[in-house]
């Protein structure tokens, strides 16, 4: 078992204000009276993650991705709704493991994972949302367009997480109540730190599509380039006849957000009601901590009512004008 303690991570000064605490909960109920599209406070009584929470969870998920590394050669594949939908010995064990150290490390707080059962009732204002492995057919076909993620949801909305890229050796982690996200490097299979990363700040450009009043980091000067899944263009076809796009086949989320910060694509879009709060929470997460946009064709931002663990409406991340995009965009 890999072993990634705190002690090797070189902490800068800056990560310190990752210690920021979550902005407590408004007296006022926050959706009342304003527009579908409004964002509401981030909202939470409960206490902020302690840097060192926040370096145990990083740890542990970097922890987690390389065991599904060494797993992955004779792993056991099952199907589980569809031919598509696998499952591997890797993801429950990862899943048992992550669960057992959150479980340990926060008891107040509920944990859920993919690969256990979903708990819609409990009343717990703290979950931590768990993806053992998020993309398990790129893990099968070793493709390395997979990640281990964890999320925290706080009063249903993501305020931070983390995810591991085992084959780029990045882990990136932040949340909108943290301050700036954090990147985690891995050199030489040993040496690792952890170093702030800016806001993702861009010049100001519009596409053609979009009013000129409306300021947005989208490109002007070629196609906008979109993440879109596979099934997703299956089921939905005319997203490729949209005006001046470039079609990027998605993959794992957590990799189409690292693809988003590299500047490789500008938005990321999830048509079918078929991601769930586990795919979302913690890049989700991370975008807002970049300064991205994350929402759908109905709010600027996502919610997590937990009666079920799926989001109904899509799912969209980009850079700023990338939601009011979609919005001129999507085929009703």
């Amino acid at each position: 078992m890999a072993n990634f303690c705190c002690g090797n991570f070189q902490h800068s000064r800056e990560s310190d204000a990752m210690e920021s605490s979550i902005p407590p909960a408004s007296s006022t109920d926050s959706t009342a009276s304003v527009s579908p599209h409004a964002v509401p406070a981030a909202a939470s009584a409960a206490p902020a993650l302690s840097d060192a929470d926040i370096r145990f969870v990083i740890d542990l998920c970097v922890e987690a991705g390389e065991i599904a590394v060494k797993m992955r050669e004779g792993v056991t594949v099952e199907t589980k709704t569809s031919a598509d939908d696998l499952v591997t010995g890797a993801d429950k064990a990862l899943s048992a493991l992550l669960v057992q150290k959150l479980s340990e490390r926060f008891p107040n707080d509920l944990v859920l994972s993919e690969e256990a059962p979903w708990e819609g009732t409990v009343t717990t204002k703290r979950r931590w949302l768990i993806d053992p492995i998020d993309g398990t057919k790129y893990y099968v076909d070793n493709t390395g367009q997979w990640c281990v993620m964890i999320g925290l949801v706080v009063d249903k909305r993501e305020v931070w997480g983390c995810f591991y890229m085992p084959a780029y050796g990045v882990a990136l982690a932040g949340g909108p109540a943290f301050g700036k996200a954090l990147k985690y490097t891995k050199a030489d299979g040993q040496t690792s730190a952890i170093e702030p990363l800016p806001a993702l700040v861009l010049p100001s450009s519009l596409p053609s599509s979009l009013p000129s009043s409306l300021p947005c980091s989208l490109p002007c000067d070629r196609p906008l380039r979109v993440l879109v899944s596979n099934n997703d263009l299956k089921a939905h076809p005319w997203v490729k006849d949209i005006v001046n796009v470039e079609i990027i086949r998605g993959t794992s989320l957590g990799i189409d957000v690292f693809e988003l910060l590299n500047g490789s694509a500008d938005v990321f879009v999830h048509i079918r009601p078929t991601l769930k709060y586990w795919d979302t929470a913690a890049p989700g997460a991370v975008a807002l901590a970049l300064a991205m946009e994350v929402g759908s064709e109905q709010g600027d931002y996502l919610e997590y009512s937990f009666a079920s663990p799926s989001h109904q409406p899509h799912v969209v991340i980009g850079k700023k004008g990338a939601l009011s995009w979609w919005r001129q965009s999507y085929k009703k």
